[in-house]
């Protein structure tokens, strides 16, 4: 299973983060995430909510690509309404620039109402805007790759020989399908609130079979699924700092309290819809998933104001291979290995 990251860099003044700080920490938990194998790494879009501290992600993007080699990195999503569809296509070429040809370009319509009226777009009408917005930037990269300069086309094309791979957003069966049909890979969410697994599955095997209508060799196109995770030693240690996360978390999305926030976080364990667990149990969650047809997750490993060095150390149990290297050490007492005692257990779509 192909391991990456999701971040939210949501803000949260209360726990005495700057929001200076919030991209700071994204800076080099991104250096870390390059040096310990994900394969991405994936920034949200958003405005006016606290959900998100970066508005257009390709400005953070671009400094990431600063610092890091091979981690492919992209906007889930970039809110293809909100921005001009030639600013999506020359910002996001540039970041395929300053990368060495690692964006993956994310895209979706957005979901929060109150994001659209400021910009004065008709939150209605956002999933054909998109699409319009969506075969703009297509045309313009493709021109671009021509060489062609002029109003037509831009003054930065994509380095990628065939262009940027597009993800495109749904929590919808119809919707994965006709992703597939299209041949774009697929993103999916793991809602907090979901009652199972049931949603990004039928997501998956509407893709896939959407791919397979297209071109049945097709092995290019792929399924994201973004999935709420932390790891720590102990199960006492994983609550302590899920439980806190999730009820800011959970404040920012709906702007109301969370009233019961420990029963939210025992019904995502229960269900299997947050990763949140000692490294054995998630490594049993993860093997489970596998088994589902899960092919590619993408953590959210940070979230709602978790301390840096908390969410530091889950990002390196949840690190690509740590499974492996955790159980080739010598046992030591109690079954576990006599380094995993006296180190922090170091690892890292």
């Amino acid at each position: 299973m192909k391991r990456s990251l999701f971040w939210l860099l949501d803000h949260y003044p209360e726990t005495g983060e700057s929001a200076a700080s919030v991209h700071e920490v994204a800076l080099e938990h991104a250096a870390e995430a390059d040096r310990l194998g994900f394969v991405s790494l994936w920034v949200a879009e958003h405005h006016f909510v606290r959900l998100s501290t970066a508005p257009n992600p390709a400005v953070i993007l671009a400094a990431i690509a600063q610092r890091t080699e091979r981690l492919r990195l992209g906007p889930a999503t970039a809110v293809l309404p909100l921005r001009h569809p030639i600013h999506v296509a020359e910002d996001y070429a540039l970041v395929d620039v300053l990368s060495r040809g690692r964006l993956n370009l994310g895209v979706g319509s957005g979901s929060q109402a109150t994001e659209y009226s400021p910009f004065g777009v008709d939150f209605d009408s956002r999933r054909d805007i998109a699409a319009k917005n969506l075969a703009c930037v297509r045309e313009r990269w493709t021109a671009a790759r021509r060489e062609d300069v002029g109003p037509r086309s831009l003054n930065i094309a994509p380095i990628q020989s065939s262009g940027p791979p597009i993800y495109q957003a749904t929590m919808n069966e119809r919707n994965a399908h006709q992703i597939g049909l299209v041949g774009d890979s697929l993103l999916t969410l793991v809602a907090p609130s979901a009652d199972g697994l049931e949603t990004p599955l039928a997501c998956l095997h509407a893709h896939r079979k959407g791919i397979e209508q297209r071109d049945p060799r097709d092995r290019g196109a792929e399924s994201v699924v973004m999935m709420f995770a932390h790891v720590a030693e102990t199960a006492e240690d994983v609550k302590a700092t899920v439980v806190p996360a999730l009820t800011r978390l959970m404040g920012a999305m709906t702007g109301t309290e969370l009233l019961e926030p420990e029963a939210l976080y025992q019904q995502m364990r229960r269900s299997g819809t947050g990763l949140f667990g000692t490294p054995e149990e998630v490594d049993r969650q993860l093997r489970r998933l596998a088994e589902l047809g899960f092919e590619h997750l993408a953590f959210v490993s940070r979230f709602g104001g978790m301390p840096k060095d908390v969410s530091l150390q889950s990002l390196r149990h949840l690190a690509p291979g740590e499974h492996v290297r955790r159980g080739s050490r010598s046992q030591g007492s109690h079954g576990r290995s006599s380094d995993q005692l006296s180190t922090d257990g170091l690892r890292s779509a």
